[in-house]
């Protein structure tokens, strides 16, 4: 019974750190900071994992167990390497300073193990679902086990039979804990991303409903207003000055004229009819439309897309999508630079990337675009980055945005490729080309 008692202490030590990661670190938007984060990450997993040596579980009167190796891995996996490394150090000066140096072979060779093989295993474990990250963990605890055998007897226990016993044990109750943690932190992130999926969803119907009840009320009026400026623009009677105020307003009136196209586009409720695009023949026909505006902000473009990309979409949908990305990336290169336009086949997808070499973003921003309202640029206003996120999800897709302060940013656009060539652009193409 004491036994028991004690293992449900280490399980306590282990658990608390997360809830109280989620309902106070995040509850409070903490978690935006990614070095506090990291930071915090490292002080809970250090907590749990000197808790867990100080109050092992006594198995007889000599034999002790604890589950220290957990918040090691943790730490390893969903705060970096660098946290890792802090709880592996940690853990040997502790281990040695308080507890003495009686096993202090296995108890280091274990940690390094786990320090290693679950660093490696962070590198894809963002990818993977949730059924194949607890099976990845399970590979890796039985590799952890094997591997303690490699080494000889003596250097762990008295005999092979005794430290195969331990192991044994070990893994058992390392695996129950490891599926219990894991399946818990992989719920509360789905359920995380959940909620931003539904804010975000909510956020488009509200905006949709107000640009189906205002959009074209507002429309109409300033197709007048625009009509007569452009009337009185046109009378050579005026004075420079006046003709260049009135060319200020008929841009504004422009960009108020955009603004509404998008909210439009928002509110849009039927789907539009897929079929199947050729991606070459749509990113050439993008960049002959950007080349002009490129070149008066002294932009190069570049194109490197193969012959038979294909996806099912909407046509004046995608156009609509990569030439707003591609202006925004020409926008972000105040002092020119270059803008790559390519696309590839990876695996059942087809991925289109826009480059820039422009100022870049922080994380907090990437993880804002896509939102109503909020724009990196002093007079944008988001929508357009809302609808073509919107347009892309809609086709079973997504769009992953990779950018680093004043190297660039990267738009990946990922879509389900069509395997048979059945294509009426591919003609159109080659007539376009020639």
């Amino acid at each position: 019974m004491s036994m028991f008692k004690d293992f449900l202490h280490n399980l306590f030590y282990i658990l608390t750190p997360i809830f109280i990661y989620v309902s106070f670190w995040k509850g409070v938007g903490f978690h935006r900071n990614r070095k506090l984060t990291s930071l915090f990450i490292f002080l809970l997993c250090l907590s749990s994992m000197i808790l867990s040596m100080t109050f092992p579980v006594y198995i007889g009167e000599s034999t002790t167990f604890d589950l220290r190796h957990v918040p090691l891995i943790i730490g390893t996996i969903y705060g970096g390497w660098r946290v890792g490394l802090s709880l592996l150090i940690a853990q040997i000066t502790y281990r040695i300073a308080f507890i003495g140096t009686e096993g202090l072979f296995l108890s280091v060779y274990l940690a390094f193990l786990c320090f290693i093989l679950f660093y490696i295993f962070s590198k894809y474990h963002i990818t993977m679902s949730l059924k194949r990250k607890m099976i990845y963990f399970m590979l890796t605890l039985i590799l952890i086990t094997s591997l303690t055998f490699v080494l000889p007897s003596n250097r762990f226990a008295d005999n092979r039979l005794e430290i195969i016993s331990y192991m044994s044990e070990s893994f058992g109750v390392y695996a129950v804990v490891f599926s219990l943690v894991i399946y818990l932190i992989e719920r509360i992130r789905i359920n995380e991303r959940l909620k931003s999926d539904l804010r975000k969803s909510e956020q488009l119907r509200l905006v949709s409903e107000l640009a189906a009840s205002v959009a074209h009320e507002v429309r109409n009026p300033m197709t007048v207003a625009r009509g007569f400026i452009q009337l009185i623009h046109s009378n050579a009677n005026i004075s420079n000055n006046e003709r260049k105020y009135l060319q200020l307003t008929l841009s504004e009136l422009d960009r108020a004229q955009s603004i509404i196209s998008d909210y439009l586009s928002l509110a849009k409720s039927k789907k539009s009819e897929l079929q199947t695009i050729n991606i070459t023949y749509t990113l050439d026909k993008v960049r002959h439309t950007i080349q002009a505006y490129a070149l008066m902000n002294n932009v190069s473009v570049y194109l490197d897309v193969p012959s038979q990309l294909k996806i099912n979409g909407d046509e004046k949908e995608l156009t609509q999508v990569i030439l707003n990305i591609a202006k925004n990336a020409i926008e972000a290169m105040p002092e020119g630079g270059s803008l790559f336009l390519s696309a590839s086949h990876t695996g059942q997808n087809v991925r289109v990337k826009i480059a820039d070499t422009g100022t870049g973003m922080t994380k907090e921003e990437v993880n804002q675009l896509g939102t109503a309202y909020y724009s990196t640029k002093e007079k944008g206003t988001g929508l357009g980055l809302m609808v073509s996120f919107n347009i892309i999800r809609s086709w079973g897709g997504h769009i992953q945005v990779n950018s680093q302060i004043n190297k660039g940013t990267e738009f990946l656009i990922t879509l389900p490729t069509v395997v048979e060539i059945k294509d009426e652009h591919e003609t159109a193409l080659s007539s376009y080309n020639s």
